[in-house]
């Protein structure tokens, strides 16, 4: 029996992760999930081993590894222990990600730097160092979570916008780079999706947010696919384009602002 490729996914213990784990694991890969909480991973990778089929491949079918992507060693830390563990990544699912709510000249310093460490660093420092063992072997993929925040003005929110723009700027970079090398990157960029995400970030998700397991779907068949770019949903997509492609910037923003504080004032209610 041949052995079968392994994914590594940030932000693994839950939500969106969590998701993509099990359709990974459903597809025969070897999971490896990389958050914080231990327990939420432990008890999710004991699941994804019960799995029908899990007991005939090669191995465990999942695996954890406890990391903190916002510190700024994190992904340093992280790959040393992928590493040690002897693990060949073949697949990268960078879904960590986290925002928060307010004004950027009012938010904590130390909060700030966390989400940029979380959002960005770890992030692109992850497509370097598993992106660099793809191309020697000469194939892999690696999808990064971007968001429909990053293609437009999403005031209200500090450095969350911004960072997924810059998400979405270094998979298309990437892609680039890395053309007839057999590895390629896909950005996936969602909309609201009904997760945790949402009120650890502060704010209200509208009654149209997707649902996680869809969304990771869609993600997955996006980047087996070698796609450079997906969003889910068609009312997100025409939504989207609308906005970016109708509007000009100073309308963007003067509707960004308008969505996140209609946002902020239905949390507040509730």
């Amino acid at each position: 029996m041949p052995e079968r490729e392994t994914v590594l996914i940030t932000g693994g213990s839950g939500g969106m992760g969590a998701e993509f784990a099990k359709i990974f694991a459903a597809h025969g890969f070897h999971v490896v999930l990389a958050a914080r909480s231990e327990p939420k991973m432990a008890a999710l990778a004991s699941e994804l081993n019960q799995l029908p089929g899990a007991k005939e491949q090669i191995g465990a079918a999942a695996e954890y590894i406890v990391a903190d992507l916002s510190t700024e060693d994190g992904a340093g830390k992280l790959w040393a222990e992928v590493q040690r563990r002897g693990l060949q990544i073949d697949q990268l699912v960078n879904n960590a990600g986290a925002g928060k709510v307010g004004r950027t000249v009012d938010a904590d310093p130390a909060v700030m730097q966390g989400l940029i460490n979380l959002n960005v660093t770890s992030l692109t420092l992850l497509c370097r160092l598993a992106g660099a063992e793809m191309v020697k072997r000469g194939h892999g993929k690696i999808l990064n979570i971007s968001s429909t925040a990053g293609m437009f003005p999403d005031p209200y929110f500090n450095v969350y916008g911004p960072s997924k723009a810059y998400v979405l700027a270094l998979t298309e970079a990437m892609r680039g780079e890395l053309k007839g090398t057999g590895v390629t990157v896909c950005a996936l960029c969602p909309g609201p999706v009904r997760t945790n995400w949402a009120a650890n970030a502060g704010k209200a998700y509208p009654a149209m947010a997707a649902d996680p397991k869809r969304v990771a779907q869609t993600g997955f068949a996006a980047m087996q696919k070698g796609k450079i770019s997906v969003v889910p949903g068609t009312f997100t997509k025409i939504g989207t384009w609308l906005i970016t492609r109708c509007l000009p910037r100073g309308a963007r923003v003067a509707v960004g602002a308008a969505w996140q504080m209609a946002m902020i004032k239905k949390d507040r209610k509730n």
